[in-house]
């Protein structure tokens, strides 16, 4: 399985598989650039991953099978705490084959458990420390009302901040996917991070404008749809909503009697629904990244966002979109006052360009080969200090 480059092998860990969000499609993009397998806990049945990059599940009976997947297949991918522990736990170990690796670029929180042999290279890229013990944790805990139950996940919290900060000493290098996160893992960890963006991939382009505005994620609480849904229902302009998710009845239940939005679902061609858009809506709670908006970009298509996390950051306003705070007056407001013909496609692709395949390969490269030559550097002077030792008896 091991896959030289350069001299330097490399290959990839992510946590798990439990379908192919922006976590999965950034480790297969990584695998690609760098020729490497990846591994890792288990890919969830239903989920197919490209056939040209190679991925070795650790666990994968354990997780999709019998009565123990059944039980850890319940809200994966972080909802279901058990789940979240095993994962941890089985990726400290992992896989005997990683730690004949050069270099790992571990990808999501959970990858960070590992626990590398002394020669090898460490890049982690969380996409955000996990944000229900960080940035997200007050907000959470509000949610439950019990003095019982707060004080039990005030003490599991405690216990997982100090699992997770102790698994920063098994890093050589973080990487953040935009500066928002950057600065978060200089808050929380007190570590640098190199920003890397997670590249755009598909065919994005301009198809025109049939005269609609459309928004796009999976349709879950933080994306906040429901507060896109409510504001285009006191509009005349049409809506077009993209995505499937748990938030998908009540959306439906909002539009049924607005005859200028229409929920698509989960759709294969995206691509082409946001090429005839005219803007696209973005609306989620303090974005790390942001995939959408950098697609829409990518398009040509004019970001009306929300002046919130790395997503005020995409909206050059005037330029690039408009923002608007995260209400429904605000977001009434900029749509009201936007006007496509205050934009050229051309210059929102050529801000989009940083986030463009090739851009993220060059970059990839050379922050793994920098990266690697100076953990090679800094273990070479320890051993020559060591070599320099005397030992008294």
């Amino acid at each position: 399985m091991k896959q030289e480059r350069q001299g330097v092998t490399s290959a990839v860990l992510h946590d798990r598989f439990p379908g192919m969000g922006g976590g999965e499609r950034f480790a297969i993009e990584t695998a690609r650039v760098l020729d490497a397998p990846i591994y890792t806990a288990y890919v969830a049945e239903g989920v197919s991953p490209p056939e040209d990059v190679t991925i070795i599940p650790i666990q994968q009976k354990k997780y999709t099978r019998g009565v123990s997947g059944r039980f850890l297949e319940w809200k994966n991918e972080g909802m279901n705490p058990l789940e979240t522990l095993l994962v941890a736990l089985d990726l400290t170990d992992a896989h005997d084959e990683l730690v004949n690796y050069d270099v790992l670029v571990e990808s999501a929180p959970l990858s960070k458990s590992y626990v590398p042999p002394i020669e090898q290279t460490v890049l982690h890229y969380p996409h955000s420390p996990p944000r229900w013990l960080y940035d997200l944790y007050r907000e959470r805990l509000s949610g439950f009302d019990y003095p019982g139950v707060r004080f039990a996940l005030k003490a599991y919290a405690k216990w997982w901040r100090t699992l997770d900060k102790e698994a920063n000493d098994y890093v050589d290098q973080f990487v953040a996917n935009s500066e928002l996160v950057r600065d978060r893992i200089q808050r929380y960890y007190d570590r640098d991070a190199v920003v890397l963006y997670p590249p755009v991939t598909g065919d994005w382009y301009d198809g025109g404008d049939d005269d609609y505005f459309v928004t796009w994620s999976r349709l879950s609480p933080e994306k906040r749809i429901d507060l896109v849904v409510d504001a285009f229902a006191g509009l005349d302009e049409r809506l077009v909503v993209v995505g499937d998710g748990e938030e998908r009845e009540t959306l439906e239940r909002k539009a049924r009697d607005c005859d200028n939005i229409e929920l698509l679902g989960y759709v294969d061609d995206v691509e082409d629904v946001v090429a005839r858009a005219t803007a696209v809506v973005y609306a989620p709670k303090d974005e790390d990244f942001g995939l959408v908006g950098a697609e829409a970009l990518s398009a040509g298509k004019p970001l009306i966002g929300v002046n919130e996390g790395y997503t005020r950051q995409q909206v050059v306003d005037g330029v690039t979109g408009l923002r608007f705070e995260p209400n429904v007056a605000s977001l009434r407001a900029a749509v009201e006052r936007f006007d496509p013909d205050d934009f050229d496609a051309d210059e929102i692709r050529r801000f989009a360009e940083r986030y463009d395949r090739a851009t993220f390969a060059k970059d990839l490269l050379e922050l793994v080969n920098k990266a690697h030559a100076e953990a090679a550097s800094k273990r070479s002077a320890v051993n020559t200090d060591d070599t320099k030792t005397v030992h008294i008896h």
